[in-house]
């Protein structure tokens, strides 16, 4: 097994874990919320958000790292779908906390861009990933 899928396999199980530990804090708040019969907060939401998608990110590089060595590509090209699948995960984890703490806002902000950004790479190196998988799978 390359270095590259095992640095994905270590980095999706420490991703699920965190967003598990963090999931304990998020049900509590949801919990007072309910109770108190008010709507969710924006910073409630992000972070419900944050934390199924720091889950979703963790399953992904899991998913990556045991298909890498299915796909057709090269190391370097793993480690740009490993750094593009990373800045999704660092999107969705604290970029998107820090959004939450920051509030709504109608106009383009820094933060948002980058978050936008982030997740670009995430889908790129996806689709990379699948153009690898279909590439291998299509081979004589």
């Amino acid at each position: 097994m390359r270095r590259i899928a095992l640095f994905n396999l270590v980095l999706g199980f420490s991703l699920i874990f965190m967003a598990a530990s963090g999931g304990a804090f998020v049900a509590l708040r949801s919990t007072e919320t309910f109770l108190q019969g008010v709507d969710p907060t924006w910073q409630l939401m992000l972070q419900t958000s944050s934390h199924g998608h720091t889950n979703l990110f963790g399953v992904l590089h899991i998913l990556l790292g045991l298909t890498i060595p299915y796909s057709r590509s090269n190391q370097f090209l793993d480690r740009i779908k490993t750094f593009g699948l990373g800045a999704g995960s660092f999107a969705m984890g604290p970029l998107l906390i820090a959004r939450a703490a920051s509030g709504p806002s109608v106009s383009l902000d820094g933060l948002g861009l980058t978050i936008g950004a982030c997740l670009s790479l995430a889908l790129a190196a996806i689709v990379a990933h699948i153009i690898g998988l279909f590439s291998r799978l299509i081979e004589r």
